[in-house]
């Protein structure tokens, strides 16, 4: 570990010889890295983050370390054999949730991605528990206490027209419903919570096309307060990047949802979901995976 202060860089060693680098510092040669391989990876118009934007979420980390009353951390990271090969990349926000919380702190996985020539070497678990690691580390958590719970947004194929199923198929050279196999098979599970991801800038839209899913979460279901309390920070720092939001917007309306509500989010199976749409059974009457999900999981 480098540096001081929440803009540090990191180092951790992951098995088989890979190495992850992250960093908290808008103007890190590690944020170009990363970039380039996420600007492969990403393609989708209201998915898609600027080399700019990165700029900005990591520029808070000096301003809003301690936003909303919690502790926060936000990072992009690279991984790398031993010659110095980029293998893949994350980017990600860590909050801390203090105490008599069931996770001690929360990571909103906002993009991950394996090279494509690095794909089908079982780096994704390792990438994940770096993302987890380094995660502690940020806060200076406990390594030897419970593991951040860890959430992500996937592409809906419910939900995505034809032209952007294929679009983005084609350009990760990866099936949508694949993809979500890859997720279910690490530990993913639906949230069950009609989720939208607020607009990342002025010239893009919310995107409604999304599946929000926490990985390996230890319980049935997650607590709204602190669902509330990571989407808070989330939509504040990684997606709104410390701007005001109107009113009516949509993490507006998601937050004060959660607000009013007292009994806790399901997480709900994909592998039911998954069959179905392998099964070719109709699917005309549902609007979006996380429906999928409850039914035929039900």
């Amino acid at each position: 570990m480098m540096g001081s202060g929440p803009q540090k860089d990191y180092e951790i060693l992951l098995p088989g010889g890979v190495r992850m680098r992250a960093s908290g510092d808008p103007a890190s040669p590690l944020l170009r890295s990363f970039f380039e391989g996420y600007d492969r990876a990403f393609v989708l118009p209201d998915e898609r983050e600027e080399l700019a934007g990165f700029e900005a979420c990591l520029a808070l980390n000096a301003s809003h370390r301690h936003a909303y009353g919690r502790t926060h951390c936000e990072l992009v990271a690279v991984l790398e054999d031993e010659d110095g090969t980029r293998l893949g990349g994350a980017n990600f926000l860590t909050t801390a949730m203090g105490p008599g919380r069931p996770a001690r702190a929360s990571v909103a996985l906002n993009y991950i991605f394996i090279e494509e020539g690095a794909r089908g070497r079982g780096l994704l678990r390792p990438a994940l528990e770096g993302v987890r690691r380094l995660a502690s580390l940020s806060l200076d958590l406990d390594p030897a206490g419970a593991a951040p719970a860890l959430f992500i947004e996937q592409n809906d194929p419910l939900r995505l027209t034809a032209e952007e199923y294929a679009a983005d198929t084609r350009h990760s050279g990866l099936d949508q419903v694949d993809r979500l196999a890859i997720w279910a098979r690490v530990g993913a599970r639906v949230v069950d919570f009609p989720y939208v991801q607020p607009a990342l800038s002025r010239d893009q839209a919310p995107d409604d096309g999304l599946v929000y899913a926490a990985i390996d979460y230890p319980d049935v279901a997650v607590p709204t307060d602190l669902l509330h309390d990571h989407l808070q920070s989330f939509f504040g720092i990684s997606v709104l990047k410390g701007a005001a939001e109107e009113p009516d917007g949509a993490a507006a309306i998601q937050l004060a949802a959660l607000a009013g509500r007292s009994d806790p989010v399901a997480l709900l199976r994909m592998e039911p979901a998954l069959d179905w749409l392998r099964s070719g059974r109709s699917t005309q009457e549902l609007s979006s995976f996380r429906e999928l999900a409850r039914k035929a999981g039900g």
